[in-house]
């Protein structure tokens, strides 16, 4: 019965994060240093889940809490750490999962920012 129940906290938790993606530009970010800085800027806010730096493309791919903070409010983060962000793609949901989108449960390519449809 404790396994169970266990069980279920687990999943509750689990539901009440929701996710949101969001891809930045940012135009002076030249090499692994500033990836890092990229990186180590927005995962020290305690609200990013994943951040995936592209440096040949100038971009970053972050996952991050929407209950806790907001697109807008980790670009403020980057401009405040000196980078030159824009906000380039936010989830635009998908026809699987509704046009909210920011559901953390889109695979590669169909509305969140993973990877670029081409």
């Amino acid at each position: 019965m404790k396994k169970i129940n266990m069980i279920i906290v687990a999943s509750m938790l689990a539901m009440s994060a929701v996710a949101d993606n969001v891809k930045f530009a940012i135009s002076n970010m030249h090499c692994q240093n500033c990836a890092n800085r990229v990186e180590k800027t927005l995962k020290e806010t305690g609200n990013v889940k994943e951040v995936k730096v592209d440096i040949e493309n100038k971009t970053v791919c972050v996952s991050y809490d929407e209950k806790s903070t907001t697109a807008e409010a980790l670009l403020k983060v980057l401009k405040d750490a000196n980078f030159k962000a824009e906000i380039a793609k936010k989830c635009g949901g998908c026809k699987k999962h509704g046009e909210s989108g920011g559901c953390g449960k889109h695979k590669e390519g169909e509305g969140g920012c993973h990877k670029e449809n081409k």
